[in-house]
């Protein structure tokens, strides 16, 4: 089994080991060493990357035989050879930064909402935690965040220790497992206390701030992403940044965006009352113009169109007005989609146009025969199709 300073010292980078075995699998090399500090991904917590000697190291597992294996790329040096290994120290820190900072986030959510955590995952931005409730309000969030990130500016020492199963019950162990055996019990200052043999901070100062960043329903239970560290500053920048961009524009003090929203919204809403009714009043003008162009065939009568920024619902309505009289195909480009209407008792129909064009062309979509539509054209090429399938149609199905 091969030994793992990471256990005792999560502040261990640099380190020399032995080869015991080396195996070539389709990922790579598989190294075992009698003794590391890469840690192997295991519960929740991403493994450890960097190098063996200059070979890099890009995944670290542990087997059922309890030995920890890393996987290079490439490898030529044999059994038995003392290799050094560096681990990437920025990532076991953010790793450090995640786990510590989900322990006091898990005790946060236990003590403000009374919600364990069923499960937890900590990714390489975001992290997660899947709680055993059903609903969380956001007062809920704030006060469990104000919690958490009390704790960590209390710069508590976050200690390890190992221990028999029986004594886990008397140092208040969150949760205690039912296997027997010694146990690695993490203890956050007389905050939380837990068993885990993940990488942590000496102190919770270290954390960073931490910042819950959303919620879903999962399961039944309610799954938190939350950032910590580097990855919760980041993300602070960036929202600050569009906040401020967002309160330039609209002259006003960020405190007041969603007021001046909702103002943007009631007069979109208006406006868009007024163009539909516009629509209503110009659109008998419309169709005079859209058939004062038609492209005459034997037996049928083909329109076509292009509009941009236009209102789909209305191109809709005015392809079906426009197919009520004569015998008639509509064809409008509208930005990436093509509408296609076609009167009562003509062939082929719309869906069946539909298909030819995409046979044809490219897109996606569909319909009745009465009305379809094909979205996905490649942007610039709209209106070159348009215009060959309205010469397809006149050629192939004019009589």
């Amino acid at each position: 089994m091969t030994e793992k300073y990471y256990l005792d010292d999560s502040y261990l980078f640099e380190f020399t080991g032995r080869i015991r075995d080396i195996r070539k699998k389709d990922a790579g090399y598989e190294i075992i060493l009698d003794a590391t500090a890469f840690y192997p991904e295991s519960g929740g917590q991403l493994c450890d990357t960097g190098h063996l000697d200059a070979r890099q190291v890009i995944n670290v597992f542990e087997n059922d035989a309890g030995d920890i294996v890393h996987v290079c790329p490439d490898w030529s040096a044999p059994v038995d050879s003392e290799v050094t290994g560096r681990i990437d120290r920025e990532r076991r820190l953010d790793n450090m930064r995640k786990h510590t900072g989900q322990h006091i986030l898990t005790q946060s959510l236990i003590q403000t909402v009374k919600a364990k955590t069923v499960s937890s995952h900590l990714g390489d931005e975001e992290s997660t935690i899947e709680l055993s409730i059903d609903s969380i309000t956001d007062d809920d969030i704030f006060e469990s965040e104000k919690l958490a990130n009390d704790t960590v500016m209390q710069n508590l020492p976050v200690k390890i220790s190992y221990h028999e199963r029986s004594e886990l019950e008397k140092l208040g162990v969150r949760k205690i497992p039912e296997r027997r055996g010694r146990y690695r019990i993490v203890q956050v200052g007389d905050f939380d206390c837990t068993a885990c043999g993940g990488t942590h901070c000496r102190r919770t100062g270290e954390v960073g701030p931490i910042k819950i960043i959303s919620q879903e329903k999962i399961r039944g239970h309610i799954r938190v992403t939350f950032l910590t560290g580097r990855q919760a500053i980041i993300d602070y920048h960036r929202k600050h940044d569009v906040v401020s961009r967002l309160s330039s524009r609209l002259t006003c003090h960020f405190t007041d965006i969603e007021d001046s929203f909702e103002k943007i919204a009631a007069q979109t809403g208006e406006l868009k009352k007024e163009v539909g009714r516009l629509h209503r009043e110009l659109t008998p003008v419309e169709i005079e113009r859209l058939k004062s162009s038609a492209i005459d065939a034997a037996g049928f009568r083909i329109i076509t169109a292009v509009y941009r920024n236009q209102d789909f619902k209305y191109l809709r309505e005015l392809g079906q007005e426009l197919v009520q009289s004569d015998k008639i195909f509509a064809l409008f480009m509208a930005d990436d989609r093509l509408l296609i209407s076609v009167s009562e008792g003509i062939k082929p129909d719309a869906s069946e146009l539909a298909k030819i064009f995409i046979d044809k062309y490219e897109g996606r979509g569909g319909g009745n025969p009465a009305v379809a539509q094909v979205g996905g054209i490649t942007d610039g090429k709209q209106e070159t199709y348009l215009n060959e399938f309205a010469g397809f149609i006149r050629d192939e199905f004019g009589g």
